[in-house]
């Protein structure tokens, strides 16, 4: 059985991928624009500095093509989500 509070962290990274316009180039099993949500997680898989590297990037733009405004906590959950198995 799931946690609650894993419900609530995947609706959150829902609105924010939807809110921060992720959706527009990525989608979760197939490439778009960008790589697939679960082709970035297979890449990063045993990489323990994923999340930080990803979030870094992200905030400063470096390594994708769109310097994303959010919080730091927003990025976190949306780079979480990415990583997490689909």
């Amino acid at each position: 059985l799931r946690d609650i509070s894993d419900n609530r962290q995947t609706q959150t990274a829902a609105d924010l991928l939807k809110s921060k316009n992720c959706l527009g180039c990525h989608e979760v099993d197939k490439k778009k624009v960008g790589p697939a949500f679960k082709d970035v997680a297979a890449k990063y898989k045993d990489n323990q500095d994923a999340e930080t590297k990803l979030v870094g990037e992200l905030k400063e733009g470096k390594g994708h093509p769109v310097k994303i405004v959010a919080t730091d906590a927003e990025l976190k959950t949306l780079v979480q989500y990415v990583l997490s198995p689909k």
